[in-house]
């Protein structure tokens, strides 16, 4: 999981540079990483989806951008609660990438 964090936060500093290609390959080996050690269902995994869902709303592919988002929401809950802040904000994607 290690690896799987330092690809998670290589793309945050691409995604400051304005790299966000390089930032989404980043995120989608992130992704693989943290499913192949925790299996598919993990928060690593849903605050990657959060991230990629984002990216894809700033570059105006809604219907990518809520299929992430649906895919962050559904595991926040699952994971942390209906009730957990990290859930409920989930459903108010405002922030920008």
């Amino acid at each position: 999981p290690l690896e799987a964090s330092g690809l998670y936060e290589l793309a945050q500093v691409q995604l400051q540079s304005g790299n966000i290609e390089v930032a989404l390959d980043y995120l989608s080996e992130a992704v693989q990483l943290f499913a192949q050690v925790f299996g598919p269902l993990h928060v690593n995994i849903a605050n990657c989806y959060k991230v990629i869902a984002r990216i894809h709303h700033a570059l105006g592919d809604s219907k990518l951008a809520i299929s992430y988002q649906h895919k962050t929401v559904i595991m926040y809950e699952r994971l942390l609660g209906v009730d957990h802040c990290s859930s409920i904000s989930a459903y108010f994607p405002t922030k920008h990438a």
